[in-house]
């Protein structure tokens, strides 16, 4: 009986422990970011200037934007720094759609603007000087 039992557990570590050599997985390290497989040979990692972010309101406010954009495989945003390093599968989006949902956020992204209506929907806390 034990001999059986030590056998099944043998069976069950090893079939647990299969790998995909053309896959990775990219982990949330704890900003803020997703959790998706991405194909190696098509990931691509840029950074967006967030000259407008202002606070964590607006970190998650973006955070809802960027997981909402497939192909998108693991992003940090920095309110201090006011960039986002995003990592993406290059088939399923580019920096365009990226930058697309920041402005339609009400956040200015690389050079361009903040959609008007979405950024007058933010909160005060969200604008620049904090009002507007």
């Amino acid at each position: 009986m034990k001999f059986f039992l030590i056998k099944i557990i043998i069976v069950l570590i090893i079939s647990g422990c299969c790998c995909s050599k053309d896959k990775e997985v990219t982990e949330d390290k704890g900003v803020s970011g997703v959790k998706e497989t991405a194909l190696v040979e098509n990931a691509e990692t840029v950074e967006i200037k967030l000259p407008t972010i202002q606070c964590g309101t607006c970190r998650k406010n973006i955070t809802k934007s960027l997981k909402k954009v497939e192909g998108i495989s693991e992003f940090k945003i920095s309110v201090d720094d006011k960039i986002a390093k995003v990592s993406f599968d290059k088939s399923k989006t580019d920096l365009a759609k990226i930058e697309t949902a920041i402005v339609m956020t009400g956040y200015q992204a690389n050079d361009k603007p903040a959609n008007p209506e979405a950024y007058e929907k933010l909160d005060d806390c969200c604008k620049v000087d904090g009002h507007d």
